[in-house]
């Protein structure tokens, strides 16, 4: 072997660090038995929707008040008879047990600009905690179908309970459209609430 040889097979052994030095343009690939692996290309696994379980929904009535525990299966509807409005928790929503709360507030701590009918509120609580949860949808989203109160085009004001820069309580609104109004009834729908104080207003949605 030549001396000016020696550098160059070093040099490749370095670059290629899988035992002999060869590329695919050595001319020792021969006597090496040398093949060249081929690439592993990893497929991205697509994200899985959970088929629905077939259990039959539950349901829950109260002319004013209802407060249930449920979880992620099966469906759980809410009704409030006195004012037909019913709130939904599609199955696989919930990943644990949430003591849940919908009622109508009798007595608000303040209405919605432009609101009309009745306040409603949307309560979750995850035990043994006392305070309210923020609970968020691990997909589908919560559903609120409401009266539209007579009002020709209904959307939701959402109130949340706040601090204002001189720590008294107030009340901060925000307003969405309906996914689709049946009648008289609008549904809305969330992806996460806590506390919510919930009113059809006329005003418009919030930007």
């Amino acid at each position: 072997m030549r001396v000016e040889d020696r550098p160059r097979r070093r040099a490749n052994l370095r670059a290629d660090g899988h035992g002999h030095g060869c590329t695919d343009g050595c001319r020792y690939r021969r006597a090496h038995r040398c093949t060249t692996a081929e690439p592993v290309v990893e497929t991205p696994t697509a994200p899985t929707t959970r088929p629905p379980s077939g259990r039959p929904a539950l349901g829950f009535s109260d002319p004013v008040k209802v407060t249930q525990t449920v979880g992620a299966s099966p469906i759980a509807n809410f009704t409030l008879s006195s004012e037909n409005a019913k709130f939904r928790v599609p199955e696989w929503a919930l990943d644990e047990g949430v003591l849940l709360t919908f009622m109508i507030d009798k007595k608000p701590a303040k209405k919605a600009k432009g609101g009309a009918g009745s306040v409603f509120r949307l309560q979750a609580q995850i035990p043994p905690a006392e305070s309210f949860s923020l609970v968020t949808s691990n997909g589908p989203k919560f559903e609120v179908r409401l009266p539209t109160a007579k009002v020709a085009s209904p959307n939701l004001a959402i109130g949340v309970a706040k601090k204002d820069e001189k720590g008294r309580d107030t009340i901060e609104w925000k307003v969405i459209a309906p996914s689709k109004v049946e009648g008289d009834i609008a549904l809305f729908e969330l992806s996460e609430f806590s506390d919510l104080m919930l009113q059809i207003t006329s005003e418009a949605p919030s930007p």
